[in-house]
């Protein structure tokens, strides 16, 4: 393009030098016409950007992290004239496209399209744009080269991603709530206990022997499970000080690591809370899979920005005496939390953490001094399966 350009300009500069020492009819035509040619080109460029068509759809708009969805782009040619080269930008910081284009840039000749059938990949939770960014629009000369915004971009709306947990290493053993036995507890008072008409397999100790004299029928005891602790999540949403997009994959990867693990106490029909401080101290109960579904599209809101230390959270799960077993997600370890996990422990909590950071910023000392303690403490870094650390 430079070298056309030079070409250009000494053409220009070389026919006005005729015109200056020779005059007549053939200098003054180079020298008008080269002065004219780059305003021709100029106006061609344009001309192109107002006709040509760019048409490009996504097979929906709310996506799941990872998935890949339908991608179609067609850059077409309307006109009556050739359209030397158009150049089509995709936007790629936050999505993928499967199979990269072969052709990005095209020379469409008069009533032609160009068509691909593809998949995207979107890489990361939010809303963003993705697909054609831009088109870059070169003059039959190939003398200017202009970049051209798309006006109308596709929106869509990315998801975090559900990882499917076969179990969690580092936590207690949970049984299935559905598949407990029913006890009667010592102490029970048997005239406290609803009761129901005797059915065939009622083992004796069941028999409400005083309803059954006093209506003339045998009722058994209609007995609840005995209650189970809960485990508590403690999710930090404080600001990520980091580049754009590591800071974007912390932020996927503490939101997976907290929906990963409520859809496995869910799935086990166990109780779990969930924590945190979003405009204030918020807590989220999921004991079905209607509240994980409610909390799963919450999340998608979620801004981390707040200013409320995760140690504070933990120092507030006193106030949760049903639960058993406490499991902090955060993206830092300071000196204040360890002490603050440290305390806890010795009140009798049982705690859990889960680091998401990177090799820079490990602090080796407090996971070691942590691990003393027989506090579990799982690091998830970039490179690492979620689902394979958190089972370990």
């Amino acid at each position: 393009m430079w070298k056309n350009r030079i070409i250009l300009l000494l053409m220009i500069t070389g026919s006005g030098v005729l015109v200056s020492n020779y005059g007549g009819n053939t200098a003054y035509a180079l020298f008008y016409g080269t002065l004219i040619l780059p305003v021709v080109a100029l106006f061609y460029t344009f001309y192109v950007y107002i006709r040509f068509r760019l048409y490009q759809e996504i097979g929906q708009r709310t996506v799941v992290k990872g998935d890949l969805t339908p991608y179609t782009f067609t850059i077409a040619n309307e006109d009556y004239i050739t359209f030397c080269s158009v150049k089509v930008n995709f936007l790629c910081d936050k999505s993928q496209i499967v199979h990269s284009l072969a052709r990005q840039e095209y020379c469409l000749l008069p009533n032609t399209k160009e068509t691909l059938e593809t998949h995207l990949r979107c890489n990361f939770r939010g809303e963003y744009y993705v697909g054609a960014q831009s088109v870059e629009i070169v003059d039959f000369l190939y003398i200017f080269k202009i970049t051209y915004p798309i006006s109308s971009k596709l929106k869509v709306t990315v998801l975090p991603r559900i990882v499917s947990l076969k179990k969690i290493g580092f936590a207690p053993i949970q049984k299935d709530a559905k598949t407990q036995t029913f006890q009667l507890y010592k102490g029970m008072d048997a005239m406290d206990i609803e009761s129901r008409k005797y059915q065939p397999g009622d083992e004796k100790k069941q028999i409400h022997w005083k309803i059954t004299a006093r209506r003339g029928e045998i009722y058994s005891r209609k007995l609840s499970p005995e209650p189970k602790e809960e485990t508590t999540v403690f999710l930090d949403l404080s600001a990520i000080r980091k580049e754009e997009l590591e800071k974007l994959f912390i932020e996927d990867m503490i939101l997976e690591s907290v929906i990963a693990i409520a859809n496995y106490y869910r799935e086990n029909n166990n109780m779990v809370r969930i924590v945190y401080w979003q405009g204030g101290l918020q807590q989220t109960m999921i004991a079905g899979k209607g509240d994980f579904n409610h909390f799963y599209h919450v999340c998608n809101s979620f801004c981390f920005n707040t200013d409320y230390p995760i140690e504070a959270l933990v120092q507030d799960s006193l106030l949760y005496p049903d639960s058993g077993f406490h499991i902090i997600i955060t993206h830092k370890l300071t000196e204040e939390l360890y002490k603050t996990i440290l305390l806890a422990a010795e009140k009798g909590k049982s705690m859990a953490l889960v680091l998401i950071a990177d090799n820079k910023e490990l602090r080796e000392d407090i996971i070691e001094g942590l691990l003393r303690h027989h506090i579990p403490v799982r690091v998830v870094l970039q490179e690492d399966n979620l689902e394979e650390v958190l089972a370990w």
